[in-house]
C-alpha cells in the first residue's frame, strides 16, 4: 500500500475487503468506471493460502458470477480446482465401507462448471484486480463507526491513525461483524440452529482410497476413477453432515455441521473433540486422520451460525448489506457465494442508478422483497430438516426437488441477468410463487415421510443425469433464451414441480397402506401431506392437480428412476436410526 491515503470522500464506501466486498468493487467499476470506491479491509497484507476462510465450494450461480461477471475465469481455470459437483453419502454398514453407502451425485462432468476455491489465494487475486481497475482498497483499515446521513461518515483507523471518510452510498460487506445490521437494528433470528467446526489438513485426502481397489462395481459407477475427490463430498447421518473439499494449494478442508438436538456443540468445539466425534460417526474418515495431527493447519468453530435480516437494501437511505453481512442460510448446498452474487448484482444496479440521478427508493424495496423471499424459501430446505439427513430415500427425493428449484429458477434468472429487471421479475412472480409454495409444502412432507419410512439401503449411486427433467434445468440455465423463452422455462418448471409433488407424495403415501390415494385420483400438489386427517381441510382432493397416472406422463416421471428400490439393495438387518 505504501504511503497511499484514503481520499476524504467517495461515491461508494464498502466496509470489508473479503470475497463480497472485493467482487462488488470490481463489478461496480466495470458497470460504471467513473465511480470512486473506497474499500476498508481490516487484514494487513496478503491472506494465507488454505488455512484462511471457509466457503470454498462454489455452485453454478457463484461460479458464473466470479468467472464471467467479475471476470476471474482465467484465474479460476488456472489456479483453482474444477469441482466435480456436490456429492452425498448416506449411512450404511456402520459407515465402515464407503462402497456400501448410497451415493447421490453426478457420474460424469456437468456442462456448466463450478470450482473449489482456496479462499486465501482467490481473495489475494481479487485484491490485485480491484487495485488494477481503480478501486481504492486499503488494508490495515478498521471501521470504528458509521454515521448514516447525507453523506455517510465512516470513521476508520488506518495504519494506526484515526480518520474519516465520506461516501454517498455505503455497503456493509464485513460479514458477521454486522456493522450496519446492529446500528440499524436489522438483526433477525431464523429458527435454524446448527453448529460447525472445521480444519484444513495438509496433504489432501482421496475418498476413493477408502474402497477396495478391486471393487469394480464401486469404481464403475463413475465415468472414470479419481473424480470423486474433486466433489464437495457430504458424509451424512442423522442430525449431521461432514464436508470434504479439496483445495488447489494442496490441503483438504474438512468440517462438521450438526444439529445440537442430536450432536451437542460441546462434543466438537475443540480439535480433540472434533476428531473423536469423527472417529465415532465417520470411522473411515477417522482412520484417514489418525497419525496426521501434525498436518492439521488450523481449527475453527462457530455456533448457531444461521441468521436472517429484516432488510438488506435501502434506496432512500443509500445503503445495502451484501453476503454474510445480511442473511446466511447453511453450507449444505454451498449457497453462501450465490447470495454474494445476487446481493452484489442488485447493489450494483441500485448504486449505478442512484449515482446517475435516479430515485431508487421503490426499486430497492422491490429488490429487498425478492432477495429476502429467495432467502426464506431456501431456508425451508434446512430448518428442522437435519432430523432426516440419514434417510437415503427421503434425501434422494428432496435433493431432486431442491435441484429443480435452484437450476430451474435461481440459476436460470441469474445466468440470463434477470434479477435486476423489475418488469420481467413482476411478470414471472406468479410462477415463482407456485414453485416456492410447493417447495414449502414438500419440505414439511419430508419430515412426515421420514417418520414413516427410515430404512437402510446399500451399494448404489443415484446419478443426477438419470432424471432428465431435472437435469434439463441445469442445461437450460445457460441456454441464452430471450425474455419469452425464460418465462416459458419458468412456467415449465412450475408445472414440473406440480407433477413432482404428486409423484413424491404418492411414493411416500405407500407407507399409509389402505389410506393411500388411488392412481386415478387427482392430487392437489399444493396440499400434499402424509396426515390423512388434514387432507379434506387442506383440499388435497379438491379436484385440482394431477392424478398419479397423469404425473407419470410428464417430465417428472424420471423421478422414479431414482427411487432406491429401483437402484439399490436393502440392508439385511433392521432399519437404523
Amino acid at each position: 500500500m505504501g504511503d497511499r491515503q484514503p481520499a476524504d470522500s467517495y461515491d461508494v464506501a464498502i466496509l470489508g475487503g473479503g470475497l463480497a466486498g472485493l467482487t462488488l468493487g470490481i463489478q461496480l467499476k466495470q458497470a460504471r468506471p467513473e465511480t470512486s470506491i473506497f474499500i476498508a479491509e481490516k487484514r494487513k497484507g496478503l491472506a494465507p493460502e488454505a488455512a484462511f476462510k471457509v466457503g470454498e465450494s462454489t455452485v453454478e450461480v457463484s461460479a458464473h458470477y466470479f468467472a464471467d461477471v467479475v471476470g476471474a475465469r482465467e484465474h479460476m481455470d488456472r489456479d483453482e480446482l474444477h469441482k466435480f459437483g456436490l456429492r452425498w453419502w448416506f449411512p450404511a454398514a456402520g459407515n465402515t465401507s464407503i462402497a456400501e453407502r448410497i451415493e447421490r451425485g453426478i457420474n460424469k462432468p456437468l456442462p456448466e462448471p463450478s470450482y473449489q476455491l482456496d479462499r486465501g489465494r482467490f481473495e489475494n487475486y481479487l485484491g490485485d484486480r480491484a487495485l488494477e481497475v481503480g478501486v481504492d482498497r486499503f488494508g490495515d483499515c478498521r471501521v470504528q463507526d458509521v454515521s448514516i446521513g447525507d453523506p455517510h461518515v465512516i470513521r476508520v483507523t488506518y495504519q494506526g491513525e484515526d480518520r474519516e471518510v465520506r461516501a454517498r452510498w455505503v455497503v456493509d460487506a464485513a460479514g458477521r461483524s454486522f456493522l450496519l445490521k446492529r446500528k440499524l437494528d436489522l438483526l433477525e433470528e431464523n429458527g435454524h440452529v446448527v453448529n460447525s467446526a472445521w480444519f484444513r489438513l495438509d496433504g489432501g485426502l482421496d475418498i476413493e482410497s477408502w474402497a477396495d481397489s478391486d471393487d469394480e462395481e464401486f469404481f464403475s459407477r463413475m465415468s472414470e476413477r479419481g473424480l470423486r475427490q474433486y466433489s464437495t463430498n457430504h458424509l451424512c447421518g442423522q442430525g449431521y453432515w461432514v464436508w470434504m473439499i479439496p483445495l488447489s494449494s494442496g490441503p483438504i478442508s474438512i468440517g462438521i455441521v450438526a444439529d445440537p438436538r442430536f450432536h451437542p456443540y460441546e462434543e466438537m468445539k475443540t480439535l480433540d473433540g472434533a476428531l473423536d466425534w469423527i472417529r465415532r460417526h465417520e470411522p473411515q474418515l477417522g482412520e484417514s486422520l489418525d497419525g496426521r495431527i501434525d498436518q492439521v493447519e488450523d481449527f475453527l468453530k462457530v455456533s448457531d451460525f444461521s441468521y436472517g435480516c429484516k432488510q438488506c437494501f435501502d434506496g432512500s437511505g443509500r445503503w445495502s448489506l451484501v453476503g454474510e453481512a445480511g442473511a446466511f442460510l447453511d453450507p449444505f448446498y454451498s449457497p453462501g457465494s450465490d447470495f454474494i452474487a445476487i446481493s452484489n448484482t442488485l447493489s450494483t444496479d441500485l448504486i449505478c442508478r442512484y449515482l446517475d440521478g435516479e430515485d431508487v427508493s421503490e426499486r430497492a424495496r422491490a429488490f429487498d422483497d425478492l432477495y429476502l423471499n429467495t432467502y426464506r424459501v431456501n431456508l425451508t430446505q434446512y430448518e428442522g430438516q437435519y432430523e432426516f439427513w440419514q434417510n437415503a430415500m427421503v434425501m434422494t427425493v428432496k435433493i431432486c426437488a431442491n435441484n429443480i428449484l435452484y437450476w430451474g429458477t435461481e440459476c436460470l434468472l441469474f445466468f440470463h441477468d434477470k434479477y435486476a429487471d423489475l418488469e420481467f421479475m413482476a411478470s414471472v412472480r406468479p410462477d415463482l410463487e407456485r414453485i416456492w409454495a410447493i417447495t414449502r409444502r414438500l419440505e414439511a412432507m419430508y419430515r412426515e415421510w421420514n417418520a414413516l419410512e427410515d430404512r437402510e439401503w446399500r451399494r448404489a449411486i443415484v446419478p443426477t443425469q438419470d432424471f432428465p427433467g431435472m437435469f434439463q434445468r441445469h442445461v437450460d440455465m445457460a441456454g441464452g433464451f430471450d425474455d419469452d423463452g425464460v418465462r416459458a422455462r419458468l412456467a415449465s418448471t412450475a408445472e414440473l414441480m406440480e407433477a413432482f409433488a404428486v409423484l413424491a407424495f404418492s411414493r411416500a403415501a405407500v407407507n399409509l397402506g389402505d389410506a393411500a390415494p388411488g392412481e386415478d385420483e387427482k392430487i392437489n400438489p399444493y396440499a400434499v401431506s402424509l396426515d390423512p386427517s388434514r387432507w379434506e381441510a387442506d383440499g388435497l382432493f379438491d379436484g385440482s392437480g394431477l392424478s398419479l397416472v397423469e404425473a407419470r406422463e410428464t417430465e417428472a416421471a424420471g423421478l422414479q428412476n431414482l427411487y432406491l428400490e429401483a437402484v439399490a439393495t436393502p440392508a439385511p438387518s433392521e432399519p437404523v436410526s
